[in-house]
C-alpha cells in the first residue's frame, strides 16, 4: 500500500509539473517585463535623437538668416550684428539661448584667391572672432579671385533633457556662406 501511494504521488506531481508548463496564464506578463526596458530606451533614444535633430535644423537656420541678412546691406555697425545676434536667440527658443555664440566675418579674396578676414564680429557662448587680415580656409568653390564671401558660425553647445543619463552636452556648429549682393564687398562702419 505504501508503493501504491508513492506511486501515486508521484504521478500527481508529475501531472502537476506537466499543468504548470502548459499554464500560459503569466507569460504575457513575463514577456512585458523583458520587452518593456527595450521599448523604453528606443523611446528615449528617439526622443534624443529628435530633440538633437531640431536644434540642429534650428542652428543651420539661424546661420543662413544671420548671413543672408548683413549680406543684402553695403554696410553694417555693430549694433546691427548685435540686432542679429537677438534675432537668432529668438529662433532658437524655447531651447536655451545662454549657449549660443554667431561670429559673423567678411572674408576678402585677392587676385589669387586667398581668403583673408577684412571684419569680423563674434557674441556668445564660445564665440571667438578670427583675426583681421588672418588667412581663413573655405570649402572648395566659395570664393572668387578679387571678390568677397560673407561666412556665419553658429555655435550651440546642445544639452538634452535626459542629458546626464544618456549623452551629455554636444557641440554643434554651423557654417553659412553668402555673397554680397549690393556691392562687391560689405563694410564693417564702426
Amino acid at each position: 500500500m505504501t508503493n501504491r501511494l508513492a506511486l501515486m504521488q508521484r504521478i500527481a506531481s508529475a501531472r502537476a509539473i506537466l499543468d504548470l508548463a502548459r499554464d500560459h496564464s503569466g507569460q504575457a506578463l513575463i514577456e512585458a517585463a523583458l520587452v518593456f526596458p527595450i521599448l523604453a530606451g528606443l523611446f528615449l533614444g528617439v526622443s534624443e535623437f529628435s530633440e538633437a535633430f531640431t536644434v540642429n535644423r534650428r542652428i543651420e537656420a539661424a546661420a543662413n538668416a544671420s548671413a543672408d541678412l548683413v549680406s543684402r546691406t553695403q554696410g553694417v555697425t555693430n549694433a546691427d550684428l548685435a540686432g542679429i545676434k537677438s534675432m537668432i536667440d529668438e529662433m532658437i527658443k524655447p531651447y536655451a539661448t545662454a549657449k549660443l555664440g554667431l561670429i559673423i566675418t567678411s572674408v576678402g579674396t585677392d587676385p589669387g584667391n586667398t581668403p583673408s578676414v577684412q571684419w569680423r564680429f563674434a557674441t556668445g557662448a564660445g564665440a571667438t572672432a578670427h583675426a583681421e587680415g588672418s588667412l581663413i580656409t573655405l570649402p572648395a568653390g566659395v570664393a572668387e579671385p578679387s571678390s568677397s564671401i560673407v561666412v556665419s558660425e553658429v555655435r550651440y553647445e546642445f544639452r538634452s533633457t535626459l542629458a546626464s543619463m544618456i549623452v551629455g552636452t554636444i557641440q554643434m556648429q554651423t557654417s553659412a556662406y553668402f555673397r554680397p549682393r549690393v556691392s562687391p564687398f560689405v563694410a564693417k562702419l564702426d
